[in-house]
This record gives structure tokens, C-alpha cells and sequence, in this order.
């Protein structure tokens, strides 16, 4: 189950292909019988939770908050948070020359791969699908395929 909290309106048709995307990463993991929360911010909201939570005074795209550490045999119904700012997400599509959703999509993805326990170094001003390379990004790239392929034609 996903549970989707809007604090930024989207544009129309994302909630719909948010859900069908991320639910197909769920699916690639494994974990479609778990739970997240993804929540749809502005940069005002990720900016002051970067700070609180990694003393960064900057926004950010995309932040996860799991619920439980890798390694720990038990793992909970609720995998935690993906928090997304629509405002970063737009300037990246459209310097990327793709729609809000898909570059939302590539976000949530991303934030479900961290949840689950994988990790990867810092790849400052470099999106995963823009080039950053090595096999500490193979399971990024492979959940990101996953929920562009989930996308609705269009997205």
C-alpha cells in the first residue's frame, strides 16, 4: 500500500502514475506487501527537513526515512517515508526535458530503493540517470527502468 500526503498539489494524472510506478518497484523488491508514505512538498518543507535531519540549510529532491535498519532480520510492515519536493522535481524535469511525473517517478523510486537498505556515494549535481556509474548504482538504475516501464504512455 502507498500512502500518498499532499502538502503541494501536482499536476493532474501523477498521483495515478506515482502509484502504478512505485507499485512496480515494489513488485521488482519484493516488498509489494509492504507499506510507504510518500509525501508531495515545496522546497520550503525539504529544505527545513534537510536541515533538521542532516544540518544541510538547502533543498533537496528527495529524502527517505526508513523504519527499520539493513540487516535486521524483521522487516516491518511500514518501510518509512519518501519525501518529495514538486518545486526541485520541476526545475530537474525540465532540465532534463521530461514531464514532472516521470522525473517524480525517478524520485520515488529512488527513495524506495534507500528505504529497502541500499545505499550509494554522494554524486554531487549528478542524477543516477544522468551518468553516475559503478555497481553501488546497478540497483538504482535497475529500480528506476522498473518504474519508467510502469509509466503510462506520455509520462
Amino acid at each position: 500500500m502507498i500512502d500518498l500526503v499532499v502538502r503541494k498539489t501536482p499536476p493532474a494524472g501523477l498521483r495515478p502514475a506515482l502509484r502504478a510506478s512505485l507499485g512496480a518497484v515494489q513488485a521488482h523488491f519484493g516488498v509489494e506487501d509492504r507499506e510507504l508514505t510518500v509525501v508531495l512538498v515545496g522546497d520550503r518543507t525539504i529544505r527545513a527537513l534537510k536541515l533538521e535531519h542532516w544540518g544541510e540549510d538547502a533543498a533537496t529532491d528527495v529524502l527517505s526515512f526508513p523504519t527499520w535498519e539493513p540487516g535486521d532480520p524483521f522487516m516491518p510492515p511500514h518501510l518509512g517515508d519518501i519525501i518529495i519536493s514538486l518545486d526541485t522535481a520541476a526545475r530537474q524535469a525540465q532540465a532534463r526535458g521530461h514531464s514532472l511525473t516521470r522525473e517524480v517517478a525517478l524520485l520515488a523510486s529512488h527513495g524506495l530503493t534507500h528505504l529497502i537498505g541500499h545505499d550509494h556515494p554522494h554524486a554531487e549535481g549528478l542524477g543516477f540517470e544522468e551518468g553516475a556509474t559503478g555497481e553501488e548504482w546497478r540497483v538504482f538504475h535497475e529500480a528506476w527502468d522498473v518504474a519508467r516501464a510502469a509509466l503510462p504512455d506520455g509520462a
